[in-house]
């Protein structure tokens, strides 16, 4: 078995969005300005604001490729390197052949759950490769991952 195994794939998978997708979010957005302001609640507006703005930028960005390996020290996401000591477990989650990603269990309670999609690499190489160091167990994505994915995000 090699020492190294590397891949690169897209962030996310990137989701045309339809003009209605822009509406319907400038919409809600409008009418939760509008009932704060109604409220009297103009801090909660400002946020609503800034959020929607943040998430429409967001929405036309392109997804970067990014550069994933898995040596004997850990799992490297571009530059960020999270060593197998601070990683508890994994789970090769595959909803589809379109959609298979490693699911890497932290000890950390900030990042509790790393997700890294799988493009070009066999994954049950990768599955091979980190059974040497950490244990299988089985996990899910969050549910509200799933439905962001649902609603285009």
């Amino acid at each position: 078995m090699e020492n190294k195994i590397s891949w690169k794939a897209l962030e996310y998978k990137r989701k045309e969005k339809t003009a209605d997708w822009y509406w319907a979010v400038i919409l809600i957005s409008l009418s939760i300005i509008i009932i704060s302001f109604l409220t009297k609640n103009a801090l909660f507006a400002v946020l609503v604001i800034i959020s929607t703005s943040i998430l429409l930028f967001i929405s036309v960005t392109a997804p970067r490729l990014i550069h994933i390996s898995i040596n004997q020290k850990g799992v490297t996401v571009d530059k960020e390197l999270y060593p197998f000591v601070t990683l508890d477990s994994f789970w090769v989650e595959s909803k589809n052949e379109d959609n298979i990603k490693i699911l890497l269990k932290s000890k950390k309670i900030l990042m509790p759950l790393i997700s890294l999609p799988l493009e070009e690499q066999h994954h049950l190489d990768i599955r091979e490769f980190l059974l040497q160091y950490l244990p299988e167990v089985e996990m899910h994505e969050p549910i509200s991952q799933t439905i962001m994915e649902r609603l285009g995000f």
